[in-house]
Formats: structure tokens, C-alpha cells, sequence
């Protein structure tokens, strides 16, 4: 099982190192000054993780090398397909792939197509968008969740402090530092560690195991903890954790400001970028399907994502809970998710667009058709079984009661049909 490709450095210049895989060159930051001329390393996020040694790197090279060709073949048909819709909508798909900025209207266009043949239209030309621009490679990380307190009482999310159900736990810094052991030798080069505001964990200890983690392996290390001061987050990134999880949920300050009580947007909005400002690579979006989000407040979110310049895009449908106020709601169609991720991937063509867990709830082939709408990460839970159900965010969580390793498993034979690479080269050159 493997979800990186191990790269040969051919040149550093000012700490930005050209890796060759295959006589393709990617781009990738050498941090810690790891990295040299001549050096086998895995890459993930754009970012050096690890080096390792030409007897290691030169059999996973040769497993790799054929089918590193045919995963490019395969996912250059797929992303080829020509469908003849309307004139309206052909036009806006020919506007955006000849790098024209699609307008309000064009964008309120696309979000408002509803025949067969216009949507698969779209979604093809968003994955044709996302192969042009980032090929075939597909970042899998694995997330591990390890805490489901939450001071916050939003009124979407299952995890509320208001939700006097749920069984409550928190993992001890040798389990959160176990389970990315776990991941790890699985195969993951890259990790989230997920919680809800829980300030039972100080600054010191969140900069403990993730410092730890770091000195253990050669990982690209995510946070997802919510509004932490500015030190605890200056603390995790010097610490090793290069990456911070942190959506905004919407851009419509009432709707952010009903939803998520005694919080302000713009103290989130402040937040996300000052992360980007001092270095973290940033993943950032929007929630789908929130009660009076209109068509325009999601044109605003993806402008607003894309203006704050993330690395990836997170994004999803809200999935209502029984155990939260919006439990009457009804969830989203998976075709209207499916236009929010094509438009994002034509809005924004050098994206890298997560296809969240959230989304495979809405059929058992989402995950697969939002891939081939334009996204190119996933997401596999590596929380340990005993605590996963209760990390209960919204229902119908896939994994639940499937191992680690099995859900890898599923991810690599889905990725592989489709043509994608389960890995992340770096940005191409």
C-alpha cells in the first residue's frame, strides 16, 4: 500500500527543490534543509517530507514505473469524453478552458443547470480542467479525530456542546501519537489530527505530540482544532505541523453568525489569513445546504475561497443530525454538490479540491462522481475503531465499522480505476 511516489531531486534552488518522477518534474519546498542534488524523497502538499535512500526508493520505483503511464492513460479517456449541451452552457465551459474569468452570471448559470446532458457537460469539462492543470495526482490523507468535545454549540454540527447524547472521549497523547504510528506504516504521508475546540488540550501538549510525530516520521502534518489563539498555532507550526484545516462554513455573515452563536466571521476570516500569511498550508472552505444560503452566497463562498488563496479546498454538503436544531432539514442532491465542485475547479483551475467524506453519504458512488467532477483529494478516517462512531459529526459517516486498512484498500482500487495516482508530486512544472 503505498500513497506516495518517491521522487529524485535534480536541482535546489532557494529551498524549492525539482524532483523527477519519470521525466516529469515537480516543484516541491524543502523544509529543515532535508533535501539535496542527487536525494530519493516522498513529497506531499508541495512540501519535502522525507528523504530516503536509493535502496529503498529504486524497488518502489519499479512497482510504480509501468503503472504510473497506464493511471495516465486511463484517466486521460475519462476526462475526454465530448458532450454537446446547450449553446449557453458551451459557451461558459469554452469561456473558462480558454482562460477567461467566468462573471456572476456565468457562474449563477452553471450552479442552475438541471439537464442530464448540460451537468455531465460541466463536470467534464472540470475534470478534463483539473487534468490539464494538476494531472492525475490524488493526495489521500488520513484523518484522526481525536477528540469529539466542543465548547461551541453550532447549530449544524453533531458534535455540539448542546448534544447531551453523545458519548463523549478524548484520545491520550500516546493513542493520537499511536494512531499516526498506525497510519503511517500503512502508508499515509499525510495527516490530520481532527478535534473540537477542546481546551482540555493546553498548547504545550497539542506542540508535544505534534513535535513528536514530526521527529518520528517524514509526514505532512495537518491540524484541524478550530479557533486556537495565534501562539498555539505558531507553536504547532514550528513544532512540525505545516498545515492547518480551517473552513469559514459560509461567507453570509448572518447566516455564520445564526449558525455558530457568539462567533463573529470576520474573527474566523482573520484567523485563516493570518495562517496563510505566516507559512501553513492552508485548506479552507464552505459548508453546502446551510438553512437561506442562497445560489449567490455560494458563488461568494468560492470567490471568497479562491481570494483567500488556500492550498486545498475543503468543502461540503451539511448533512442535518437528529441531535442538532436543523434535524428537519433536507440534505443536499448530490448533483447540486457535484456543480459546486465543477464550478470551483472552473472558478479556480489550479485548485486542489478535496471530495470530503461528508459527500460519499449522499450515494454510494459520491465519492467516485466528485472525483470525476473536478476534485482530486480524499480522505480516509485512521481515528481507531473504538472511538470512530462516536466522532459523530453528522450521520450516515462511512468507515465506521470497516478497518484502516480496508477503507485504504477500497480508496486505492477506486483511485486506480479511475486513473488517478494515490499521491501528491508536488506542483508540476
Amino acid at each position: 500500500m503505498c500513497y506516495a511516489i518517491p521522487g529524485k531531486v535534480i536541482a535546489v534552488t532557494n529551498n524549492i527543490a525539482t524532483v523527477d518522477y519519470f521525466g516529469e518534474l515537480r516543484r516541491a519546498h524543502v523544509m529543515d534543509g532535508i533535501a539535496q542534488i542527487g536525494d530519493y524523497v516522498y513529497a506531499q502538499g508541495g512540501i519535502v517530507v522525507e528523504k530516503i535512500s536509493a535502496a529503498d526508493a529504486i524497488p518502489v520505483l519499479e512497482i510504480w514505473r509501468e503503472q504510473f503511464f497506464e493511471l495516465k492513460k486511463v484517466d486521460a479517456r475519462l476526462s475526454s469524453t465530448s458532450t454537446k449541451g446547450n449553446n449557453t452552457i458551451a459557451s461558459l465551459i469554452a469561456k473558462a478552458e480558454n482562460g477567461g474569468n467566468l462573471n456572476r452570471n456565468d457562474m449563477l448559470a452553471i450552479l442552475s443547470a438541471e439537464n442530464r446532458t448540460n451537468l455531465e457537460m460541466i463536470y467534464t469539462a472540470a475534470n478534463r480542467t483539473r487534468r490539464n492543470r494538476l494531472d492525475n495526482a490524488c493526495c489521500v490523507h488520513g484523518i484522526i479525530e481525536f477528540s469529539n468535545h466542543c465548547l461551541n454549540d453550532c447549530l449544524y454540527c453533531g458534535i455540539r456542546a448542546g448534544n447531551k447524547v453523545l458519548k463523549r472521549y478524548r484520545m491520550s497523547s500516546e493513542e493520537i501519537i499511536d494512531a499516526a504510528d498506525h497510519a503511517i506504516k500503512l502508508g499515509f504521508r499525510s495527516l490530520v489530527l481532527q478535534s473540537g475546540e477542546d481546551q482540555y488540550y493546553t498548547d504545550a501538549m497539542l506542540a508535544a505530540i505534534v513535535k513528536e510525530i514530526h521527529e518520528r516520521h517524514g509526514v505532512l502534518l495537518f491540524v484541524s482544532i478550530g479557533e486556537r489563539s495565534k501562539e498555539c498555532y505558531r507553536k504547532l507550526y514550528e513544532s512540525g505541523a505545516y498545515g492547518a484545516l480551517i473552513r469559514f462554513e459560509t461567507s453570509n455573515k448572518n447566516i455564520y453568525e445564526r449558525m455558530r452563536p457568539g462567533k463573529k466571521l470576520q474573527a474566523r476570516l482573520n484567523l485563516i489569513r493570518w495562517l496563510k500569511e505566516i507559512g501553513f498550508i492552508l485548506a479552507t472552505g464552505f459548508l453546502i445546504s446551510l438553512p437561506g444560503q442562497t445560489q449567490d452566497d455560494i458563488i461568494n463562498d468560492i470567490l471568497l475561497t479562491k481570494s483567500l488563496k488556500p492550498d486545498m479546498y475543503s468543502f461540503g454538503p451539511l448533512i442535518p443530525h437528529l441531535q442538532t436544531p436543523l434535524a428537519t432539514i433536507e440534505k443536499p442532491n448530490l448533483s447540486y454538490i457535484l456543480k459546486v465542485i465543477a464550478l470551483s475547479r472552473l472558478v479556480d483551475p489550479d485548485a486542489k479540491i478535496l471530495a470530503t467524506t461528508a459527500l460519499e453519504t449522499l450515494g454510494p458512488d459520491a465519492g467516485a462522481a466528485g472525483l470525476l467532477a473536478g476534485a482530486n483529494s480524499l480522505m480516509i478516517d485512521a481515528t481507531p475503531s473504538k472511538y470512530r462512531k462516536l466522532y459523530d459529526l453528522y450521520p450516515g459517516k462511512t468507515g465506521t465499522d470497516e478497518s484502516v486498512e480496508a477503507m485504504a484498500e477500497k480508496t486505492i482500487k477506486l483511485l486506480r480505476s479511475l486513473g488517478r495516482a494515490p499521491t501528491d508530486l508536488g506542483v508540476l512544472l
